[in-house]
């Protein structure tokens, strides 16, 4: 080594360093999370072919849909969106009853002239594309798997139920915050429209939804005794929809 000059500078390598993981799912595991997704959507899948070689659905095909189209209708030629009964005293809710406020009808009324099948093809194919675009990690995948799991998932989406919209916008929210205000369509959801509160879209997205809602004016008050006359819990109906609104919560929080 020649006067003056400073040996080059090595660093020597763990003894394990060939065994540190790379970034990222390894070709392996994401073939086995995906397995394990596939398998557990089998499940839905079998009770849709189930239910689908059944007349109707097994009675069930469209049954929110018309349900709120009738309601719709009623409204329209002068009669109540909800019930008598509902709105006379305590019952017990069941199929057939009308739970969401009167803003809804802003969603219903263009489907009395537009066609059926978009009810279902908007929502669940914004839905599919809102999470295909959070690009949600392969360790999200079984638990995406799970939500559609849910028995009360399938059985919302054969029947039309509005819920099909609420899980659209919330997962139009996790991409844009905005959005996420109209989950309040279903106030007793309220928690998943929180998301974009923190954006001044949100905010301005809320002011615009409650000035929409404004005209329907007493009947607000009607809504209100839908659901204090019930006497299964009122507000509290829809905690078994909650598994299906955190489908695209994970695709989120899991990206």
């Amino acid at each position: 080594m020649q006067s003056g000059t400073m040996p080059p500078i090595t660093r020597e390598l763990p003894p394990n360093a060939t065994n540190v993981p790379p970034k990222g799912y390894t070709p392996r595991m994401r073939t086995f999370l995906a397995i394990v997704a596939i398998v557990i959507v089998l499940f839905p899948i079998a009770d849709l072919l189930n239910a689908a070689a059944k007349p109707n659905f097994n009675g069930y095909g469209a049954i929110d849909f018309d349900l709120y189209m009738n309601a719709t209708q009623r409204w329209l030629a002068g009669g109540s969106f909800y019930e008598p009964y509902q709105l006379a005293g305590p019952y017990a809710i069941r199929m057939g009853d009308v739970l969401y406020p009167p803003n809804v009808l802003l969603l219903l009324i263009p489907f009395t002239v537009l066609p059926a099948i978009l009810w279902w093809a908007i929502p669940l194919g914004v839905t599919t594309w809102a999470v295909w675009r959070l690009r949600p990690a392969p360790v999200a995948w079984p638990f995406i798997a799970f939500c559609l799991f849910w028995p009360p998932f399938v059985a919302r989406m054969v029947a039309g139920n509005p819920v099909m919209w609420v899980l659209a916008f919330l997962a139009l929210g996790c991409l844009y915050k905005w959005p996420s205000a109209l989950v309040l369509l279903k106030p007793s959801l309220f928690p998943f429209a929180l998301i974009g509160i923190r954006s001044r879209s949100w905010w301005i997205a809320l002011a615009a939804g409650i000035a929409v809602s404004l005209p329907f004016g007493v009947m607000w008050i009607s809504w209100v005794l839908v659901l204090l006359n019930s006497t299964e819990g009122g507000i509290l109906y829809s905690l078994q929809d909650v598994p299906i609104l955190l489908l695209p919560i994970i695709a989120w929080k899991m990206r």
